[in-house]
């Protein structure tokens, strides 16, 4: 039983961990990736779709990403989304089959907002996983009230939790701190 709260909790984090470095990666640092545009969703008959669903996207060249969706019908709906997300992307052309999205160039002012998205999302995640440990705390008192564990085994997964907790928190610091720097010194 005691393994089982240990085990699902440290889980957690880590899916916690994993989405939150898949989240990062995906902001344009050194090179264009289609990954960038994975956090952009289009709606289709009142659900939210991720474009990489609706159309195919390829690297053109060093700064432009070339997205042809299945449907030509949905050019309108791809070229809103992406002019309407939070990544500062530049639509360069649309022709009749493919839309030609440009990555602006690196400038202090973008580094600057790239190291302030990445900072808001290193703390939201620092709160999910207090929060993963907070579901995990609770679990334990529930198992003391009906008498599963003692209150040993009770402080005992209380300090296993806890250092989890510090790992996946430190974790998460310093994968900032890596970005921080790959960002600062990228020219």
């Amino acid at each position: 039983m005691y393994n089982y709260i240990l085990k699902n909790n440290e889980d957690n984090m880590k899916k916690c961990l994993d989405i939150f470095q898949k989240k990062i990666n995906t902001i344009y640092i050194s090179r264009i990736s289609p990954y960038l545009l994975d956090r952009i969703n289009i709606k289709v008959n009142n659900k939210f779709i991720p474009i990489k669903y609706i159309a195919n996207i390829v690297v053109d060249n060093s700064k432009t990403l070339k997205i042809t969706p299945f449907d030509f019908l949905m050019l309108k709906k791809i070229e809103k989304a992406i002019l309407l997300s939070n990544l500062n992307l530049n639509i360069k052309l649309i022709t009749s089959h493919n839309i030609y999205v440009i990555i602006p160039p690196l400038t202090e002012t973008r580094k600057i907002n790239m190291i302030k998205i990445i900072k808001e999302e290193t703390e939201k995640n620092r709160i999910n996983i207090r929060n993963i440990r907070r579901e995990s705390n609770n679990k334990i008192k529930l198992f003391l009230k009906e008498k599963k564990i003692s209150e040993n085994e009770e402080k005992k997964l209380y300090k296993c939790i806890q250092k989890q907790t510090i790992y996946y928190i430190k974790c998460i610091s310093d994968f900032l701190e890596q970005k921080e720097k790959e960002l600062l010194n990228f020219k």
